[in-house]
């Protein structure tokens, strides 16, 4: 069974950035991505950071996606 999920340019693009920088797609992103949420369920995570480096985000993917999500922010 497949699904579909729609996603904004500007979404796709920051998905697939940091899939980039870990040589994966982005299908192959989010497929680890929901395998780590089931692994973490139950787990409370109180802001968007604790819970990125749950599933493995380091420092700098950190910096870079706060600096995608305030240029985003920069357009409204």
């Amino acid at each position: 069974m497949s699904h579909i999920i729609e996603l904004t340019d500007e979404q796709y693009e920051t998905l697939r950035q940091v899939a980039a920088r870990d040589q994966e797609t982005p299908e192959q992103l989010l497929k680890r991505m929901v395998n780590a949420l089931t692994e973490i369920q139950g787990t409370v995570y109180y802001t968007d950071d604790e819970l990125l480096r749950a599933l493995g985000a380091d420092d700098e993917e950190l910096t870079e996606l706060a600096k995608l999500e305030t240029a985003d922010h920069a357009d409204e």
